[in-house]
């Protein structure tokens, strides 16, 4: 499982075997420690020295997050990766192309779908256009410049899908630094809690995060962990926003605050939309392939397959969603 720790001022402990969250001296939480595969801390959470050491020893990634959704740094123990998979994803990096198709081509399917859907709600039969134009156009495009040009023609045309629907809640497209509206500010924070669940899955198959195929990369970012998030950004996050505001279980004034420039989620927001995600995480959903897992697992799974395409063991099917 991957603990949040989302309590501020509150200090995580180790003791007899279990991870303790206590705030002024009463236990919030506890659980076995063996149990945990990753660690999320959102704000001013404290880790005790044995609690960290406990982690780091175990192979266990802690994340730093601001209560925002931005990723400010990560500690897990040195990772001795295979050297023959490191000059395997840098031999990749050479023709990232087919790899970079695919995981546009999870994505792009994926909001197809989900517009599809929200037409019930509000017309977007001009944005579908759009996104299918861009799936036909992914095959015979040449360069990442390129690619990514394609991508971005097909972001405009999904996001004014979604305004189409959600407007009457302020989304007016997608903004970041500072999030503009509550629905921004729930998707940059979904986004995080994916990338937290995605450098897991990559840590767990043995792949350095930031040796990218279609994202550039930059000083510490992890590049290939935002490529295979392209494929989930959809499914497991997009679908609950959307979701969770048309049914009202995020409200923009009990659950939004502006602050800093910008709007962002208050505590009690951050705290429903993490327990619809991670109830989004543990629901089973279908592969292309054929098989059924829990969206985690198919996180994976996927980055298991990923590592096992760039070893050139088997060809790379993306993820995305089914009607």
């Amino acid at each position: 499982m991957t603990l949040h720790l989302t309590e501020q001022s509150s200090t995580l402990r180790l003791r007899a075997g279990r991870l303790l969250v206590e705030l002024d001296e009463q236990i919030l939480a506890e659980l076995p420690a063996r149990k945990v595969r990753g660690v999320v801390v959102w704000g001013n959470v404290r880790l005790t020295t044995p609690a960290l050491a406990f982690l780091l020893r175990q192979g266990v990634p802690v994340l730093y997050a601001t209560l925002e959704g931005q990723l400010y740094g990560q500690a897990q123990a040195p990772q001795s990766l295979a050297p023959q998979v490191l000059r395997a994803q840098m031999q990749a990096q050479q023709d990232p192309l087919p790899l970079a198709q695919s995981f546009l081509q999870g994505k792009l399917r994926s909001e197809l779908i989900l517009l599809e859907r929200l037409s019930r709600q509000a017309p977007t039969a001009l944005q579908q256009a759009e996104i299918r134009a861009a799936l036909s156009d992914l095959p015979q495009t040449r360069g990442l410049e390129a690619l990514r040009g394609v991508e971005g023609s097909a972001a405009r045309a999904y996001f004014a899908g979604l305004q189409a629907v959600l407007s009457p809640y302020g989304f007016a497209g997608r903004n970041r630094r500072p999030p503009t509206d509550a629905v921004n500010a729930a998707l940059s924070y979904g986004y995080m809690v994916l990338l937290g669940r995605t450098l897991l899955a990559l840590h767990l198959a043995g792949l350095h995060p930031e040796l990218g195929l279609l994202h550039a990369e930059g000083r510490r970012a992890p590049a290939l962990a935002f490529d295979l998030m392209e494929e989930f950004r959809v499914a497991v996050v997009d679908v609950i926003v959307t979701a969770a505001f048309l049914r009202g279980e995020l409200d923009l004034q009990k659950h939004a605050e502006a602050r800093d420039g910008g709007v962002y989620l208050n505590d009690t927001g951050r705290k429903v939309l993490l327990k619809l995600l991670e109830g989004r995480l543990a629901q089973e959903a279908q592969h292309p392939k054929g098989f059924r897992k829990p969206y985690q697992e198919l996180i994976e799974a996927q980055a298991a397959r990923l590592k096992a395409a760039i070893l050139g063991r088997e060809a790379y099917t993306p993820f995305y969603l089914w009607r």
